[in-house]
């Protein structure tokens, strides 16, 4: 069966004779959705739009959809599903925090821990979208300053993180899996 220019099924063999499209060759194969496509007249398609083809990304989505399903249905794999994502959501949330004062993408990391907590927590993906407008709203408004205001602001925070990172080091000292270059360095800093 394929599915005629207006929505109709019609069988492979036949073309749309009413409206001129010879039927397809002997050796036509079949689309992914499993119409059958019709001969061409000049190279244009025959009557009309062709028949939406669901593409490799909607098809993955499809089926994790399907699985996620299966797993609601069990109450204990559900609940097992629901706390691993807590778990790595929270973690790579987490992670994305301590980068943003640092060189990287922070706020990348930061957004993409709360996407993987938005799949199941709703609350999750309310923060997800008010830190998202927030940030937006943030490097609008740096947009618009001067050159000198943007360099001071960034001088800042990497200060504000040089700190932080200097306190907690003279604090609690060089942890020892440190690669001895980075502790021969780190020991002429005053106060380490």
């Amino acid at each position: 069966m394929r599915v005629t220019t207006d929505g109709r099924q019609d069988r492979a063999g036949g073309g749309d004779e009413a409206q001129g499209v010879p039927p397809p060759g002997p050796f036509a194969t079949p689309r992914v959705d499993g119409t059958v496509p019709a001969a061409r007249a000049g190279g244009t398609a025959p009557g009309g739009p062709r028949p939406v083809r669901r593409g490799r990304a909607e098809r993955w989505r499809s089926t994790l959809r399907a699985r996620r399903e299966r797993l609601r249905a069990d109450a204990h794999a559900d609940r097992a599903y629901r706390t691993a994502v807590g778990v790595v959501g929270t973690v790579v949330t987490l992670l994305g925090l301590v980068m943003v004062p640092l060189p990287g993408p922070g706020w990348l990391v930061v957004f993409l821990g709360l996407a993987i907590l938005g799949t199941e927590f709703a609350t999750a993906r309310r923060v997800h979208r008010f830190t998202h407008r927030q940030v937006h709203r943030w490097t609008q408004w740096l947009a618009r300053r001067s050159w000198g205001t943007r360099i001071g602001l960034g001088a800042g925070a990497a200060a504000a993180a040089g700190a932080l990172a200097w306190g907690y080091l003279a604090w609690q000292g060089v942890p020892a899996w440190t690669p001895e270059v980075v502790t021969a360095q780190l020991t002429r800093v005053p106060g380490l």
